[in-house]
């Protein structure tokens, strides 16, 4: 499980990097850590450490698997974030993945959705989104906490 720790550690720092608004380059480069020196000081498994020094950047599609393990699911989602321009082409691309696609695609849109915003998210995706009133609350909310604000329906 040191594996599905270490890709939720890191996730995690990309997610902090996009609500910062870190460009994608930076981002995705080598070991990316909101917290400089962070991964030296807290170093990652092998298996992460690879993604997190860009083994998916070189890869074709035929060599990305997105079988829900989460290793793969992590390099999944930055091979389409990486080879991709917008919120919408990278969504299809790690979703036609096959396989478990609703994982790949979930863990894409966060990042995706931290990166591009709202606005980047097709206007029809939104309009169609259910119970999207709840997801804006709870965002919110949680954008608050993390500002050391209260939280206020």
């Amino acid at each position: 499980a040191i594996a599905a720790v270490d890709a939720c550690r890191f996730y995690a720092g990309l997610i902090v990097g996009a609500l910062r608004g870190e460009d994608k380059e930076t981002l995705l480069s080598d070991r990316y850590a909101p917290i400089p020196g962070y991964w030296e000081e807290h170093p990652l498994c092998p298996e992460v450490d690879g993604i997190a020094t860009g083994s998916y950047q070189a890869k074709g599609e035929p060599e990305i698997s997105a079988s829900g393990y989460v290793v793969h699911t992590l390099e999944a989602a930055l091979w389409a974030f990486y080879h991709t321009e917008d919120f919408r082409e990278g969504c299809l691309r790690v979703v036609n993945l096959g396989q478990d696609a609703d994982t790949t695609g979930a863990v894409y849109g966060q990042l995706a959705g931290a990166f591009y915003g709202e606005e980047g998210i097709p206007e029809g995706w939104r309009r169609i989104l259910v119970r999207a009133d709840l997801i804006a609350d709870l965002a919110d909310g949680l954008y608050r906490l993390a500002a050391g604000r209260p939280f206020v329906r």
